[in-house]
C-alpha cells in the first residue's frame, strides 16, 4: 500500500527519518542546490518506494529523483543566512584542503563533494586556488581534475550562497572570490 504525504513526513517503514517537504530547498550531493517539487512514486517506478522530485535551482535542464529511505546519498537543507555570513566572516581561516598525492587528493576531494559540508567545500576551494596560483607564478596550468573540482565546488558554494542571500549567480560568485583573495 503507497504511504501518504503525512505518513511519508511521519515514518517510513517504521523508522522516523528526517524528511523535507514540498518547496524546500535543498542540497543534493550530486545535483547542488535544488528544490523540492513533489514527493511520491513517480510513474515510471513499480513499488511502494517514495522519491523526492528534486529540481536543480539553477539547472533547468533536469529533474533528479531520489528515494526518500536512501542511506547512500547525503542530502540536507541550505544553510541559514547566519550560517553563510559566519562561514564567510572565517573564510581567511579555513584551513586549505589539497594534498601533493594526487590519489589522496581526488579521494579527498571526492569525500568533500560527498560530505555536502560547506566548510569542506570552502577548504577544497582554498586548497585549489592556492595551487592555480602557484602554477600560474611558475608559468603553468591547473590540471585538467583540479580545474574540473575547481568549477564543480565552486558552482556549488555559489548556488547554495546565491539562494541563501538572495543574490544573483554572478554577483554571488564574484563576492565568493573576493572573499577568497
Amino acid at each position: 500500500m503507497p504511504l501518504t504525504h503525512k505518513e511519508v513526513t511521519e515514518e517510513f517503514k517504521g523508522r522516523v527519518i528526517r524528511l523535507f517537504k514540498i518547496n524546500d530547498v535543498v542540497v543534493y550531493e550530486n545535483g547542488g542546490v535544488c528544490s523540492v517539487e513533489d514527493i511520491g512514486t513517480p510513474d515510471f517506478v513499480s513499488g511502494d518506494d517514495v522519491y523526492y522530485t528534486l529540481k536543480p535551482v539553477f539547472d533547468k535542464g533536469g529533474t533528479i529523483y531520489v528515494k526518500v529511505q536512501n542511506d547512500n546519498h547525503v542530502i540536507r537543507p541550505v544553510i541559514s543566512r547566519k550560517e553563510a555570513t559566519e562561514y564567510l566572516d572565517r573564510i581567511a581561516s579555513i584551513k586549505p584542503m589539497y594534498s601533493r598525492n594526487d590519489k589522496q587528493r581526488d579521494k579527498d576531494f571526492k569525500e568533500a563533494l560527498k560530505s555536502c559540508e560547506c566548510e569542506k567545500w570552502i577548504s577544497m576551494l582554498k586548497g585549489i586556488l592556492e595551487e592555480k596560483n602557484r602554477r600560474l607564478a611558475a608559468g603553468k596550468k591547473l590540471n585538467m581534475s583540479d580545474d574540473r573540482n575547481m568549477q564543480k565546488v565552486g558552482k556549488l558554494l555559489t548556488s547554495e550562497y546565491a539562494v541563501v542571500l538572495k543574490m544573483s549567480f554572478d554577483d554571488t560568485r564574484q563576492m565568493l572570490e573576493g572573499a577568497l583573495e
